[in-house]
C-alpha cells in the first residue's frame, strides 16, 4: 500500500500504472533507436506507433488521477507536489516520442563510427529514467528510501554527458559535410537531454521529499 495514499486502492493502481508507462516509454525509445540504426525501418515505425499508444494511455491516466485527487479531496497537503511530479514524468514520455518522430521524419544517416555512441547514449537515458522511476515509486511507497535512488539519476546523467561529448568530438572529426554534422549533432543533444530531464525532475522530487519528511 502506498504510504501517502490510504483512502483508495483504485488511485494506487492508477499511479502505479502511470509510473510503469513512463518506464516502458524509454525502453521502447531505446529499442526503437537500435532498430533505426540497424536499418529496420518497418520495425522502427511499429515501435513509434507503440510509444504513441503509451503516450495516449499515460495522458488518460494522468487526467484520471488528477480528477480523483481533486474530487475526493485526497492529500491536500501534498497534492500540488504530486500533480507536478506526474506532469514532469509525463514529459519523459512526450520527449521520447518526439525524438523518435524526428528520426522518422528527418531520417538522419548515422555513420557506422557513431552507431555504438548513439546506442550507449540511449541506454544511459534509459538508466537515468529508470533510476528516477524507482525514486518516484519510493516517494509514494516509502519516502525515506527516495534518496537511495536519486543519486543514481545524477550518476547516469553525468555518464550521458560524457558519452555525448565523445560523440560530438568523433562526429566533427569525420570527413563529412558540415551540414550533416550539425544535423546529427541535434540528435545527440536530444538524446542526451532525456537524462538531463530526468535529473531536473529528480531535483524537484528531492525537494518534495524533504517537505514530506519534515
Amino acid at each position: 500500500m502506498f504510504s501517502i495514499f490510504k483512502a483508495t486502492k483504485d488511485l494506487v493502481m492508477k499511479i502505479d500504472s502511470f509510473i510503469d508507462l513512463v518506464s516502458e516509454s524509454v525502453l521502447h525509445f531505446e529499442e526503437g533507436l537500435k532498430l533505426y540504426i540497424a536499418g529496420k525501418e518497418a520495425e522502427f515505425n511499429e515501435r513509434l506507433d507503440i510509444i504513441r499508444r503509451v503516450e495516449a494511455r499515460a495522458d488518460d491516466l494522468r487526467r484520471d488521477i488528477e480528477a480523483q485527487l481533486y474530487v475526493q479531496t485526497l492529500i491536500p497537503e501534498s497534492r500540488g507536489d504530486v500533480l507536478e511530479l506526474l506532469e514532469d514524468m509525463d514529459d519523459i514520455i512526450d520527449f521520447s516520442k518526439s525524438i523518435m518522430f524526428d528520426f522518422c521524419v528527418e531520417k538522419p544517416v548515422i555513420p557506422a563510427e557513431l552507431h555504438d555512441r548513439f546506442i550507449r547514449l540511449a541506454a544511459t537515458a534509459v538508466d537515468s529514467t529508470q533510476a528516477l522511476v524507482q525514486s518516484t515509486r519510493s516517494f509514494f511507497y516509502d519516502v525515506n528510501t527516495v534518496k537511495d535512488h536519486l543519486h543514481k539519476v545524477k550518476f547516469f546523467e553525468n555518464e550521458s554527458d560524457h558519452i555525448s561529448e565523445k560523440a560530438k568530438r568523433e562526429l566533427f572529426a569525420l570527413d563529412i559535410d558540415l551540414s550533416r554534422k550539425l544535423h546529427l549533432k541535434t540528435f545527440i543533444v536530444s538524446i542526451d537531454a532525456v537524462s538531463d530531464t530526468a535529473e531536473d525532475i529528480s531535483n524537484r522530487l528531492s525537494i518534495a521529499t524533504m517537505k514530506r519528511i519534515v
